[in-house]
This record gives C-alpha cells, sequence and structure tokens, in this order.
C-alpha cells in the first residue's frame, strides 16, 4: 500500500520561498551548504558532466563529477549524490554498492534517476538495495505533485512508473495515481527515486524542467548533512591508467575491460591520418585517451580525447568506431587553430576518409548521404549559404563534405594533406582568429588556386579582402 506523508514539507515550503526570493549578491556570497558529486563511472551522459548542475544547482550547491570507480569515491564532504539507472555493460558492482548504501545511512543524500526496462537497468540492484525498484510499467500523463509537491506543476518528458512500499513518501504520481517520484528516509540520511522523465536530457542544458521544485527538494535534504565548504570540490579522474608509447590510456574498474580493444583501433587509425593530413598531431596534443562507459560518442579537448566504449555497438560493428576514433583525434591535428564552420565535418571527414582507406564501403554511403540530404535543400548547392545564421545542419554538412570531395577530385589525390600543411606553414603562432576568409586563402595557397570565386559560387560568403593571408 502507498503512503502519502508529508515530512519536510514546512522546511521544503520555506526554502523555496527563500530561494525564489533571496538577493543573487548575497547567495554568491553566501558559502555552499550542499556539495554534490553527478556520477559518470556507471554510465557517461554529457548531461551529467555539468549540465545538471546548471540547471538545477548553480548558485547554491558546488558540484562536480566523477569519472573514477564509484566505490572508491571520497563522500566525506559531500552530502548529495546523483546517479543514474546506468548501462548493462557496466553493472554496479557489489562494493559500489556497498559504498552508496554507506553514505546514505551515514546521512548523505542520493538522487536515482531512471526508468524501467526489459532486461532491467543495473540500477535496479541498487534501487533495490535502498528499498525501491524501478518498473517496466508505463506511466500515463498529466503528472501530479504529492506531499510536499501538491499543486506544483510538473513537467514530464515520460517514461514508467517506480515500485515501491510503504515507506516511501510519494511526491508525483501519474494519471493512474502511480509514483513517479518518490523519496525515504534511511539511517540517517535520505533517497529521492524518479523516473528520468522528470529532469533536463538536452546536452545544452536548455530544458531545466522543474527546477522551481527539483532545486529546493535536493537542497533541503542535503543540508541535513553539513559539509566544510572551505574544502573545493575537484573533478574525479578515472584512477587506472595505462601507458603505451607517448598516450596515456585512462579508465576505471568499470571501463576497464573495454580499454585494450579501443585503444587498438586508435592504433589502427594514427597511421592513416598522418598520410590524410599529411602532417604528425599539432604539438602538445592527444596525450590522453579516457574510456567513457556509454555508446554515445566521445569529445575531445585536443590534449585529451575521451571515447565510448561500445560506441556504434563495438566490436561487433567496427566501421563506427573507427569514424568516432578518426574524428576526436583528428581535433588533436585541427587544433589549436580550430576550423570555422566545418570544424565538426572535417573531423567526421577525416574519420570517413579512414574507414574508406580500410574497405568499409558505409563510409562512401555517408558521404553520399549527406551530400543527398544538403541537395534536397539546396539542389544544385549554389543557393544557400553555409554561413547564414539560420543556415541548416544538413547544408553546413552537405556542402562541407562536397567541398573537401571536389578539392580531392580537382587537386589531389592529397589536397587534403596540402591544405593541413599549408595551414601549419602560413599560420603564425599565437594568431588570433581562424576565420572561413583564411580557411579559403589557406586551401588556395595549398593547391596554387585562387578558390575564392568558386567557393562564392557555391554560395559561401566569403571575400579574400577580409583575410591578412596573401595568395600567391
Amino acid at each position: 500500500m502507498l503512503h502519502h506523508r508529508h515530512v519536510a514539507s514546512i522546511s521544503f515550503a520555506l526554502l523555496l520561498i527563500l530561494m525564489l526570493g533571496m538577493n543573487r549578491r548575497a547567495a554568491d556570497a553566501a558559502p555552499p551548504t550542499v556539495h554534490a558529486v553527478a556520477d559518470v563511472s556507471q554510465e557517461f551522459t554529457f548531461y551529467m558532466d555539468g549540465r545538471f548542475h546548471r540547471q538545477y544547482l548553480k548558485g547554491v550547491a558546488a558540484s562536480t563529477q566523477n569519472w573514477g570507480t564509484l566505490s572508491k569515491l571520497d563522500l566525506d564532504n559531500v552530502n548529495l549524490l546523483m546517479l543514474t539507472a546506468g548501462n548493462p555493460r557496466i553493472p554496479y558492482s557489489s562494493a559500489s554498492i556497498a559504498h552508496v548504501k554507506q553514505f546514505v545511512e551515514a546521512g548523505g543524500t542520493v538522487l536515482l534517476m531512471g526508468d524501467g526496462r526489459d532486461p532491467m537497468p543495473p540500477g535496479q540492484v541498487l534501487a533495490g538495495e535502498l528499498g525501491g525498484a524501478f518498473s517496466t510499467t508505463r506511466a500515463k500523463k498529466p503528472i501530479a505533485g504529492a506531499g510536499e509537491l501538491m499543486g506544483v506543476d510538473i513537467t514530464y518528458y515520460g517514461g514508467n512508473v517506480l515500485d515501491v512500499g510503504a515507506q516511501w513518501t510519494i511526491l508525483a504520481t501519474d494519471h493512474e495515481d502511480r509514483p513517479v517520484l518518490a523519496s525515504r528516509t534511511l539511517g540517517k540520511g535520505q533517497v529521492v527515486l524518479g523516473s528520468r522523465g522528470l529532469f533536463g536530457r538536452k546536452p545544452d542544458a536548455s530544458d531545466p524542467i522543474n527546477a522551481a521544485w527539483v532545486t529546493p527538494m535536493l537542497v533541503s535534504r542535503a543540508e541535513t548533512k553539513p559539509i566544510d565548504p572551505s574544502k573545493r570540490l575537484r573533478p574525479i579522474r578515472a584512477e587506472l591508467t595505462k601507458k603505451i608509447g607517448p598516450l596515456t590510456l585512462q579508465f576505471q574498474e568499470g571501463t576497464a575491460p573495454f580499454a585494450d580493444a579501443v585503444y587498438e583501433v586508435y592504433e589502427e587509425v594514427r597511421p592513416h591520418l598522418v598520410d590524410i593530413t599529411g602532417v604528425e598531431p599539432s604539438p602538445g596534443m592527444i596525450k590522453t585517451m579516457l574510456i567513457l562507459p556509454t555508446g554515445g560518442g566521445g569529445f575531445s579537448s585536443g590534449v585529451l580525447i575521451a571515447i565510448g566504449a561500445w560506441w556504434g555497438n563495438y566490436p561487433e560493428q567496427r566501421y563506427p568506431m573507427i569514424e568516432l576514433i578518426a574524428h576526436e583525434a583528428g581535433h588533436s591535428w585541427v587544433l589549436p587553430h580550430a576550423e570555422p564552420l566545418w570544424n565538426e565535418p572535417i573531423a567526421t571527414w577525416l574519420g570517413i576518409e579512414t574507414g574508406r582507406r580500410l574497405g568499409f564501403e558505409k563510409a562512401d554511403e555517408t558521404i553520399a548521404r549527406q551530400i543527398a540530404k544538403a541537395k534536397r535543400r539546396d539542389p544544385e548547392l549554389t543557393e544557400a549559404n553555409p554561413l547564414a545564421e539560420n543556415a541548416h545542419r544538413d547544408v553546413i554538412w552537405g556542402k562541407s563534405y562536397f567541398v573537401f570531395e571536389e578539392l580531392e577530385r580537382q587537386h589531389g589525390p592529397g589536397a587534403m594533406a596540402k591544405y593541413f600543411q599549408t595551414k601549419r606553414r602560413v599560420l603564425e603562432p599565437g594568431r588570433d582568429g581562424y576565420s572561413m576568409d583564411d580557411a579559403v586563402a589557406v586551401w588556395s595557397i595549398a593547391v596554387g588556386e585562387d578558390l575564392f570565386p568558386w567557393f562564392r559560387s557555391l554560395a559561401f560568403d566569403v571575400d579574400a579582402s577580409r583575410t591578412d593571408l596573401v595568395i600567391e
């Protein structure tokens, strides 16, 4: 039987009023009462990598991310831990489950976000140890607040209801009065279990849904465990490393089984990148490869590249991982002068070209598909300016690929290598800015022909008078 309780509703309401009305300057000056950690070790998402903080905790809490093994996380000066249901490829270890439970019983607050599915996510085992469970039953809108959330507006992206018992306080229910958000006391601390659809999900943190009540709900619970605000929170790195030549492979216990296989692809890809670009990576770049617990892609800082361990269903499928690693590594060749307009397309083209050299038919198919998308919006590729503020993504990517392919056809093979070599040669160290006009000038110098008229024929708004690079 489900019980609706009103525990902490007075403190919650008071905190909500204070938060909505507090002076911003005073709030910025006050030391935080909450130290929060978003865990990205069980399942990496761009959303948990800082976006959750910006939408729900900015200004009221200090927060960081845990990239290392969860069971080794120092939680002594932390009072809020945010977790997701995780991915079946990396189950919550028994040591991590015990560590989280001990944190709560000692006074900490845990937010576990997820939805049940078949098969159940690994977070189901953790939820069970905390006294609750996900279900595979679909929730029905609208969602209504209960208990301390009675009467609040609730936005819901969708998901499944929870399976919780009498020890839980129900905070939100679906149209059939089934719980989608609940909390309970466990030892000295609190557990909040919620369907993932109650919280933002966009990687750019542009959807702070329910922040008016999510923030005070979390803060009011976490504050029951005092923290020392003078001790700053810092990101917790993946603690395991493996030195392979000039590259350091970085991972944690959950991603350890994937590390060597991902590195093998990088080892295969790297010589092709050198050949395609005609140069080695930019000085000081690509020192570390971080293995991410996700199939959702990767990212690059130039010095560090991070790779999703099972991107594209790797190792069952190989081409997507080849393209991803070449793409992320490619930024280490492009920097320190990021490409205008096509910074992402040029990195992906490097990945596609690598796949093509390795004999994958999907590489040619990817190029043709993206150019076809651009032609649906600009049939002759002569009308839509890809530099326009409202330029469609298909136009930007398709025209970029068309340019690279045509330059390779007209001035290659090896035109891209000429471009990278020229870019390294003509750009002065410490140069401030690199525009599309600069890029076309570099291309022109590289192939020995003024390409500004050709780019303008493709509707690129470029002008040689706007660059300080001289075409000889």
